[in-house]
């Protein structure tokens, strides 16, 4: 962001991104824990996928708007 600023392509990318993956941990830890699963090694995966598919949205949104 001080390289680039938050108004050129890249700081609106890294903004959309950050905002659409910052809870996957804490959800996780969340849902895990209320159901008490104690093998988390799938519902990790599932929300690694589901990061990428929302940056790759992030990217593409962005790049439509813009």
């Amino acid at each position: 962001m001080k390289n680039y600023g938050v108004d050129t392509f890249l700081g609106t990318v890294a903004s959309t991104i950050m905002g659409s993956t910052e809870t996957t941990i804490y959800t996780i830890a969340v849902y895990t824990s209320c159901i008490k699963v104690k093998k988390t090694r799938y519902v990790l995966v599932a929300a690694l996928i589901a990061d990428f598919v929302g940056m790759v949205t992030s990217v593409a949104i962005c790049r439509m708007l813009s």
